[in-house]
């Protein structure tokens, strides 16, 4: 992957992530310890089990940890992702930091795709189709110019104009499942996988505005009143 200044690093405004550095020092290297003696363990806890302990924290809810708690899940953290990270330190013996250039990638990612599901909900399915587009074909190629190695797996030129045209529910479950790929991913060639997804999808919503320009080009012009001239043999 393109190497991240350690500046660029730290610009990053929100937090979305688990700081696994924070999480062990109290839970332990593969989460086998009682937080400061008093919290439940969390290894042995389910992936969605950790996520719903997430989102009680977030909600100001939880057990005697909480006060500390509510301060960790609520400096921008994606549950989603935060419990994805937690849960595979649980099944992996032993603690490796990833690198800082891996958590730039993963945390832009996990922030881009987040933000695209948010604007779909919102969304007028029928009048907001085009924005959505604009939005999700961005940050695909925010993605390519940062990531070289997504650079060698994907070629343009031999992309094909033969999927259906998207709705824009198909685009959410589209850009859900893209999230919960990165999510789970934890090296470069994992999440490199969920990243060609995405920019096939942003690659099918262009050849779809593609496929409707021309069809709407091939539509004879309209000639109506007094004197008016058809011109369209000069237009084919």
């Amino acid at each position: 992957m393109k190497k991240i200044t350690l500046l660029a690093l730290m610009a990053l405004p929100v937090i979305l992530l688990a700081d696994m550095d924070r999480c062990v020092s109290c839970h332990g290297v593969d989460f086998e310890k009682k937080a400061l003696g008093t919290s439940k363990v969390v290894k042995g806890m389910s992936e969605l089990e950790i996520k719903a302990a997430l989102d009680g924290y977030k909600r100001g809810e939880g057990g005697p940890m909480k006060d500390l708690m509510i301060q960790e899940v609520n400096l921008g953290v994606d549950t989603d992702a935060m419990a994805a990270d937690i849960y595979s330190e649980t099944q992996t013996p032993g603690f490796e930091e990833p690198s800082d250039e891996f958590i730039f990638q993963k945390r832009m990612s996990v922030r881009t795709l987040h933000k695209i599901k948010d604007s779909i909900k919102k969304a007028d399915a029928k009048k907001d189709m085009k924005k959505i587009s604009s939005q999700i074909k961005s940050a695909a190629f925010t993605m390519y110019i940062y990531d070289d190695l997504l650079k060698e797996k994907i070629d343009f030129k031999i992309m094909k104009a033969n999927n259906p045209t998207l709705n824009m529910k198909e685009v959410f479950s589209k850009v859900s499942d893209i999230k919960t790929c990165v999510d789970h991913s934890f090296t470069d060639e994992e999440i490199v996988k969920c990243r060609v997804d995405f920019v096939n999808l942003a690659g099918s919503l262009t050849r779809d505005e593609e496929k409707k320009i021309k069809a709407k080009s091939k539509k004879p012009p309209l000639y109506t009143g007094e004197g008016a001239v058809d011109i369209s043999k000069y237009l084919k």
